[in-house]
């Protein structure tokens, strides 16, 4: 029933702004690993984020998306420990992105903050500080090799302990080198400044791409379009309250604080026509053409090792 109300042009904006989210990601890690010395295609940039956002959706906490993406890093030669040490970047540029825009909507647009009901006020700030909290770590795991050194020395433990002692040794060597390589190919990380600022924009573009979704979404349905500003600020709230819960996609949560925030902007109708438009092009739209990419980019990777065979 939105498909039939809507315009083709807001309809074929908003897709195209969904399939932003996952271009820009592609590009971040074309753009990380390039600097490590590992040119990769736009077209594999796509299926490492593709495989990252349909693995995040299917998976509990959004574990899986991190090791489908370099699961195809890895098959394109890419070393383990650069492949680590970009996605491991990403994801504080990711936190960082999202926390950038919700910082600015809170100084811009307070009152729609305050127009959120005491529950949905909660998990939005509880969102924030889970982020917070993320990137710090995330952030500990890339610049502080020790913490990564002590989980490998842990697990060299139990191997010794359950008497797989050749395995140990073998693991203990191979963790001493592979900490040596991420060490070093930390610090050239961050003697790119300049890569690094190009990976941050790559990132808020990527959030603010799947924000204006809901814009486009919006305009397509005939919205009144003089309360786009209210609306956006209304769904950066609803990102940063989103990452509070680790719900795949955050359903659930995500839907609430959408038809909560849109219900001070229009009649209940609108607002749930709005919700179903937007999250479906957002999300489950997106999840697909993710499917779609891995499966494609899978099916290449093994008409590649056969031909390798050969």
């Amino acid at each position: 029933a939105s498909l039939k109300e809507a315009s083709w042009e807001g309809i074929l904006l908003a897709s195209v702004s969904m399939l932003g989210f996952i271009y820009f990601e592609g590009e971040a890690l074309r753009v990380l690993v390039r600097h490590m010395g590992y040119p990769a295609k736009r077209s594999h940039g796509f299926v490492y984020s593709a495989a990252d956002v349909y693995f995040s959706a299917i998976t509990p906490s959004a574990s899986g998306g991190q090791p489908a993406s370099a699961y195809f890093m890895l098959k394109d030669g890419i070393a383990g420990t650069a492949v680590m040490a970009a996605l491991l970047l990403n994801l504080i540029m990711y936190t960082l992105a999202i926390l950038t825009i919700g910082l600015v909507d809170i100084l811009i647009f307070p009152e729609v903050f305050l127009n959120f009901s005491i529950g949905c006020r909660v998990l939005i700030v509880a969102g924030g500080l889970a982020l917070a909290g993320l990137g710090i770590i995330f952030y500990l795991l890339l610049r502080r090799q020790a913490l990564i050194e002590s989980v490998g020395t842990f697990f060299v433990r139990i191997l010794r302990m359950i008497h797989c002692g050749r395995l140990a040794d073998k693991l203990e060597k191979k963790l001493e080198v592979s900490i040596e390589k991420y060490s070093s190919l930390v610090d050239v990380i961050f003697d790119g400044k300049r890569m690094l600022w190009k990976v941050y924009i790559l990132n808020l573009l990527q959030r603010l791409s799947q924000i204006i979704v809901t814009l486009f979404s919006f305009a397509a349905l005939h919205g009144d379009l003089r309360k786009l500003p209210q609306l956006l600020a209304t769904q950066i709230y609803v990102v940063l309250g989103s990452n509070c819960v680790p719900i795949p996609g955050a359903i659930g949560v995500a839907d609430y604080l959408m038809l909560s925030g849109y219900q001070e902007l229009m009649s209940k109708s609108d607002a749930y026509h709005l919700e179903i438009l937007s999250r479906g092009l957002s999300f489950y739209g997106c999840m697909m053409i993710s499917m779609i990419t891995v499966l494609i980019g899978y099916i290449c990777l093994r008409k590649k090792e056969v031909r390798r065979d050969k």
